[in-house]
């Protein structure tokens, strides 16, 4: 292509100019400028971009191009002016953050963005090109329903982008202040375009947070918006509006070549019913896209889509109206693959409908066929489909017999519920079956991981549909977010998602109290107790241990009460009641050691050596601490194992034993790394930080205290000061060498 000559030029210019700065780097030894040290970075971030679109234009797809953009198998037709507009505003000569598309439903917003990221991508324009959808929310007759656990949705789309440009660490960070950060410094030096999808769905407070985020976006970084309601500044706006009648015309004909039936009705039909039917849609192509699937899938002639039409527009929700008469004649199986991809927040593939609903392959795409016909599901790139979002609005108020949703007429419109709840049912067995405390789930979290969007809309869909706090609605919906959370906490406690384990942890809380199940609502509670407790907040951590303490009272086993006694001695320690701490440890490891539990005995093992330590007594806090590892060993339990190490380390340090000390954090970090337990890894950084220092090489122990610190702020858990101390100090030392 023409651009490809000066593109290789200016990466040519730049790679020369990196081969400068790594050389001057490679002067300094040890001790680089900071300033070089960013510059550095900024150049090899620039040098990627630049490979990154050069490789587009030469035809190719790296797999390390990020890129989710879906490719909607349907077709486009007009707004060449819109997408120029779209085009010169995404130019790196245009000063502005990017496009805003607004205007009423059914426009065709959606599609135009796409179609321009699409043409861009030819046009290599970018080095990733990435996609969120606003699926977190939907509109119901209560007003905005939220479907995550994220902290705002603006926290739920940065996570979304970044997961697309493989920042991990920034996925994992539970302060979503932090996140935005983060994502903004991951961007610069890049070219990204990212895509905001769908935004009216969101209240005014959370859209002007997404425009003031993308009015920070470094430049070249470009954004594409799409909402009902206009959203930020600093951008060209695109008012959508109906299609040109040579337009719509066009589009007739392009879908008549996917439907012989809509072609011979078509080409049967006068030109000025063709006219009045343009008319009667409004030019909006939803509406004619609905329409004519009618014609596709139903028989009718053009005459009566047009009668059925000009109905429909009378009703003051045209799209309801239209969706009602679709529905009406949806075969069960159609009804059952809209309810599970309801459920399912991300596109879904046949295969995996399947998985959920029961039913052949071969039925899920008879349905799927006909759906997408009807303009009901999207079918997008990969074999993978998706809801509308007005759709989506319309199938969960039939669920919920709900006879309107605004103004849309839904009466007699019903989806059977069952549909919906076995593929609830299928991610909650999607959760035990890669989650859970077996001592080998860790291997597993991936799977979690890349379903954790789904993971989240079923966990606030079943506690909606509980109806807790408050007049219990569904004991089965209660029993599926009990089950949930018991299989996820691992795998939130791991991988750092602590925001969401709370929340997750007291619906698990309020779901057992409302089913009479003391034990699951007290582990509920003591996972809250245990987040609060790793983030030194001992008011709420007492609080929730009470909560558990009630509970196990009132209905937990003598094994749970026993639990329960062992977490009121850490109350009792964290308040410097000492005696009281230690006397309620003594009861634990007695009771356990009578019923043979030995996992939990290793447990108040590590509490009463850490309890040891904190008094001085380092002699017998080893002995503790080394029966818990004997009998952590012996059940292979990684984790705890870690932890063991990681506290005979510190002891070392205690004694004032550096040497001794190493190797002990070393097996923490290894272990720890390998189970992707980042609060382990941050105390095992930290510890290792400190046994340099005290060699005194700074200069090896200060990135590891900075990555220790990074971890523990996103977490937000307790020692903060103590690390921040410990980078400051470091960092001197450093600057004196």
């Amino acid at each position: 292509m023409d651009n490809q000559e000066p593109l290789q030029r200016t990466l040519n210019r730049a790679r020369r100019a990196l081969q400068i700065i790594e050389e001057e780097k490679a002067s300094y030894g040890i001790r680089i400028p900071p300033d070089l040290v960013i510059e550095l970075e900024e150049k090899q971030k620039e040098v990627t971009s630049l490979e990154a679109r050069l490789s587009q234009l030469q035809g190719q797809r790296p797999e390390s191009l990020p890129d989710n953009l879906p490719r909607y198998n349907d077709v486009f037709v007009g707004r060449k002016q819109e997408i120029a507009r779209c085009l010169e505003a995404l130019s790196p000569e245009e000063r502005g953050w990017g496009v805003t598309i607004d205007g009423i439903g059914g426009m065709g917003k959606t599609a135009l963005a796409l179609e321009v990221a699409h043409l861009a991508r030819e046009q290599a324009l970018f080095d990733a090109y990435l996609f969120v959808s606003a699926k977190t929310t939907w509109l119901s007759a209560e007003g905005v329903r939220e479907e995550t656990l994220a902290l705002s949705s603006l926290d739920s789309f940065c996570r979304e982008f970044a997961k697309g440009l493989g920042q991990t660490d920034i996925v994992k960070m539970t302060d979503a202040t932090e996140r935005r950060r983060a994502l903004l410094d991951a961007l610069r030096g890049r070219r990204t375009l990212l895509i905001w999808d769908n935004l009216e769905t969101l209240n005014a407070e959370e859209r002007d947070m997404i425009a003031e985020f993308v009015r920070k976006l470094p430049t070249p970084n470009k954004a594409i918006i799409t909402s009902r309601r206009r959203t930020g500044e600093s951008a060209v706006t695109i008012r959508l509006d109906r299609l040109l009648e040579a337009e719509a015309l066009e589009l007739m004909t392009e879908k008549g070549r996917s439907h012989p039936r809509l072609a011979q009705e078509l080409n049967a039909t006068k030109p000025e019913i063709l006219t009045a039917l343009y008319e009667a849609s409004g030019g909006n192509p939803l509406a004619l896209d609905w329409t004519l699937g009618q014609v596709a899938d139903k028989g009718y002639s053009i005459s009566v889509a047009l009668e059925r039409l000009r109905n429909a527009a009378k009703s003051p929700d045209l799209y309801g109206f239209l969706f009602a008469d679709a529905a009406q004649t949806l075969s069960g199986n159609d009804r059952t693959v809209l309810c599970a991809l309801v459920v399912f927040l991300t596109p879904a593939k046949t295969s995996a409908l399947a998985d959920a609903t029961d039913l052949a392959i071969t039925e899920i795409q008879v349905s799927l066929e006909r759906l997408v016909t009807l303009s009901l599901v999207n079918d997008l790139d990969g074999e993978r489909f998706g809801l509308h979002p007005l759709t989506r609005t319309y199938i969960l108020a039939a669920v919920d017999g709900t006879d309107t949703v605004g103004t849309a007429p839904l009466s007699g419109i019903r989806f059977d519920s069952a549909a919906q709840r076995k593929v609830l049912r299928y991610w909650v067995d999607f959760a035990q079956k890669y989650g859970g405390e077996d001592k080998d789930a860790y291997q597993t979290h991936d799977n979690l991981e890349a379903e954790w969007q789904n993971l989240e809309g079923v966990a606030t869909t079943l506690w909606e549909m509980a109806g807790i706090p408050g007049t219990q609605k569904d004991q089965q919906a209660a029993q599926m977010l009990i089950d949930l959370e018991n299989a996820l906490s691992n795998f939130l406690r791991f991988r750092g998602y602590w925001d969401e384990w709370v929340r997750l942890a007291e619906w698990r809380y309020q779901a057992g109290k409302a089913l009479d199940q003391w034990s699951d609502a007290g582990w509920g509670a003591y996972h809250v107790a245990w987040i609060q407790c790793q983030r030194a907040d001992t008011d709420r951590t007492a609080s929730s241990a009470d909560q558990m303490k009630e509970m196990m009272e009132q209905g937990g086993n003598f094994e749970d009460k026993a639990f329960s006694t062992r977490v009121q001695g850490v109350i009792a320690e964290q308040r410097q009641d000492w005696a009281e701490a230690e006397r309620l440890y003594q009861e634990a490891l007695v009771i356990y050691r009578k019923l043979g539990n030995e996992k939990r005995e290793a447990i108040v093992l590590t509490d009463l050596g850490r309890f040891g330590r904190s008094q001085g007594q380092y002699d017998r806090a080893e002995s503790y601490f080394k029966q818990g590892l004997v009998i952590e060993e012996k059940l292979g339990n990684k984790e705890k194992q870690a932890d063991s190490y990681g506290h005979l380390g510190l002891l070392a340090l205690n004694r004032n034993r550096p040497t001794e000390a190493r190797p002990l954090y070393q097996r923490e970090l290894a272990l720890a790394q390998e189970l992707g337990q980042q609060n382990s890894v941050a105390h095992a950084q930290s510890g290792l930080a400190r046994v340099l220092e005290e060699e005194g090489r700074y200069a090896e122990a200060l990135p590891l205290a900075q990555a220790a610190l990074e971890i523990r702020e996103r977490l937000r858990s307790r020692n903060l000061d103590f690390l921040r101390q410990l980078v400051e100090r470091l960092q001197r030392k450093v600057g004196m060498e």
